[in-house]
């Protein structure tokens, strides 16, 4: 599993940010395009994805970002009245951010094929971080943990302050793990990243 901390060369550092930012972007515009889904067809519009990076970094994910290669974006989207009152498609919602994250490993690992290049090996792996985080990991704000409190129906106002206590939470975690060398978060990661980004780029 990589991490930036064994990151090596300037072909693999761009690969690193370049997989970073759209994935970002990726994890918060996925969540625009799932509540899309559910608009009726006949009142359907034209979505308008935002990929200013400003608009989906979190200053307290940097510490994650920097020590595991991983985090979460900022971005939340709002439901609106045509979206079902169930708290499956809620869960979903911060889920499919996650679930486009591996996809766009996939996209990145297409393009290796047939150009390979050091930082694309690299961007499908910090994509594939970046997506399994997000779906295993039960602490928001990664993508598990606020699918979890949508979930339970935990509201607005209650869930930024789980949120920044989640993203507290999770930094300590990772500085441990790094410190004292536990299997933590990044362990949890690990058993399923290494082996999806192989398969990617075997493919």
């Amino acid at each position: 599993m990589i991490t930036p901390m064994a990151l090596e060369g300037l072909d693999q550092w761009i690969g690193f940010i370049f997989a970073v930012v759209f994935a970002l972007v990726v994890l918060g515009e996925a969540q625009q395009f799932y509540v899309h889904l559910f608009q009726p067809l006949s009142e359907r519009t034209r979505i308008h994805y935002d990929v200013n990076l400003l608009h989906h970094y979190d200053l307290l994910a940097t510490p994650v970002l920097i020590l595991a290669g991983w985090g979460w974006g900022s971005k939340t989207v709002a439901e609106p009245p045509y979206f079902p009152d169930s708290s499956i498609c809620r869960a979903m919602k911060p889920l499919s951010g996650g679930l486009a994250s591996i996809l766009l490993a996939g996209i990145f690992g297409s393009i290796n094929m047939f150009v390979p290049f050091p930082a694309l090996e690299v961007a499908v792996k910090i994509s594939v971080l970046m997506g399994v985080a997000n779906l295993i990991i039960p602490i928001p704000p990664l993508g598990l943990g606020r699918a979890l409190c949508a979930y339970f129906g935990i509201v607005d106002r209650n869930l930024e302050h789980i949120e920044c206590g989640g993203a507290l939470l999770i930094t300590a975690l990772i500085l441990l793990e790094n410190l004292m060398h536990w299997p933590l978060l990044q362990a949890w990661v690990g058993l399923l990243a290494p082996d999806v980004s192989k398969w990617i780029l075997s493919a």
